[in-house]
């Protein structure tokens, strides 16, 4: 498949304002709508037919429905003050989907638990309708710094945390789901993780503890999302260096999930 095959210009149906400075963006995207699989995004250009800002900034797919797809937006930066002004008849334009899919086949775990911080959830809400749908039982360990900046649309079976104790467990995910480790009451984990940096370093660590697989979603800076600028690399673990000479793999290309003992972060 080609950029070009992958290009599209998206007309903006919908614009939802869900907590401060977090906005979907709901767009008329049939391919996107019918062949993203959860955990796959697309690269977005703040504004069509501009050059400045010129690069694209990757999404996670958040939702589906019938031909529209959704994406979630954090205001932290130029362009996505810009994505998060977008109004409904406005266009996107769109390259994707982009990337791996989470990796929910396989056979080495009874119950998924998704560990989520802040905007991590991006690609939590298709990737529990695809759990939910093979009958996988589901655990969702969401943590914000306020209980304003929950998106819970889409998510089951909910244990929420917060920093300023304002909803749920006052503290992190990852202390309230050591807690839930340790009494033994999760059945054969995965931890499907997507989150700031420290929390999913946090995660990795968790899960060699407690000697569970674990897959980290990684939120990077992206230019091209198809490989080419070689601008979102991620280091290697010494085994995978030894067994293939790759130092390094690229997020758009090879990623954006990766099993957390294969790579660095």
């Amino acid at each position: 498949m080609t950029p070009e095959d992958s290009q599209m210009l998206s007309r903006v149906t919908r614009r939802r304002e869900i907590a401060p400075g977090l906005v979907t963006l709901r767009f008329l995207n049939p391919k996107v709508a019918h062949t993203t699989v959860a955990g796959q995004f697309v690269n977005v250009l703040p504004k069509v037919g501009f050059l400045d800002p010129m690069l694209r900034r990757p999404f996670s797919v958040y939702n589906i429905d019938g031909d529209e797809a959704e994406i979630i937006i954090q205001a932290h930066g130029r362009g996505t003050n810009i994505l998060t002004e977008t109004r409904e008849g406005d266009m996107l334009d769109v390259l994707g989907p982009l990337g791996n899919p989470w990796n929910t086949a396989s056979g080495d775990f009874k119950t998924a638990v998704l560990l989520i911080g802040g905007v991590g959830v991006a690609s939590m809400q298709l990737l529990t309708r695809t759990l939910v749908s093979s009958d996988v039982p589901v655990q969702t360990f969401y943590g914000a710094r306020s209980k304003t900046l929950f998106a819970l649309d889409g998510l089951t079976n909910l244990h929420l945390s917060t920093d300023d104790g304002s909803e749920g467990f006052h503290g992190s995910n990852i202390a309230l789901l050591r807690s839930q480790l340790e009494e033994g009451s999760i059945a054969s984990p995965k931890l499907f993780v997507c989150g700031p940096t420290g929390m999913m370093r946090a995660a990795k660590a968790l899960a060699a503890e407690f000697k569970i697989p674990c897959e980290l979603s990684l939120e990077t800076e992206m230019a091209c999302g198809i490989g080419i600028c070689q601008g979102c690399p991620v280091v290697t673990d010494d085994e995978t260096f030894n067994t293939t000479g790759k130092r390094f793999r690229l997020v758009c290309m090879e990623g954006p999930s990766f099993a957390a003992e294969r790579i660095v972060i």
